[in-house]
């Protein structure tokens, strides 16, 4: 199976299971992507939706925890990826870079339950997961 199949494959499955980027103790949860299949999923009709999260990805309000995802999450992932942007190259912060091999492309914030979703579940795990 390609990369392109299993996206799309995930993308109509009726659980799917991903993480976050942040999410806000004032109850948002935020989500940064760079194709957007991840996040696009998470809009998706699912019978069933499951964000699995780490303690180390809360923050104590929304501004907190896009701060987060665009300044820990997404240059650790960009470096991960061996991109050349310069957030993973300083693994710092964001710069709001034009490079192509940007991967913080789309922010998905939800504030609720998408109305198509069947159920949704929020994970938290007492661990330090991900970035």
């Amino acid at each position: 199976m390609t990369g392109d199949e299993a996206k799309a494959k995930a993308y109509l499955a009726d659980v799917y299971i991903t993480s976050l980027n942040g999410v806000a103790e004032t109850g948002e949860l935020v989500n940064i992507d760079g194709s957007g299949n991840r996040v696009a999923a998470t809009l998706t009709k699912h019978e069933r939706l499951y964000f699995v999260v780490g303690e180390n990805k809360i923050a104590p309000d929304l501004h907190r925890a896009i701060d987060r995802a665009r300044n820990i999450a997404s240059p650790l992932n960009a470096q991960r990826l061996h991109r050349k942007t310069p957030c993973a190259v300083k693994a710092d912060r964001c710069y709001d870079c034009k490079n192509p091999e940007r991967i913080c492309r789309s922010l998905n914030l939800l504030w609720e339950k998408p109305m198509q979703i069947g159920a949704c579940e929020l994970i938290l795990i007492r661990e330090k997961l991900g970035y």
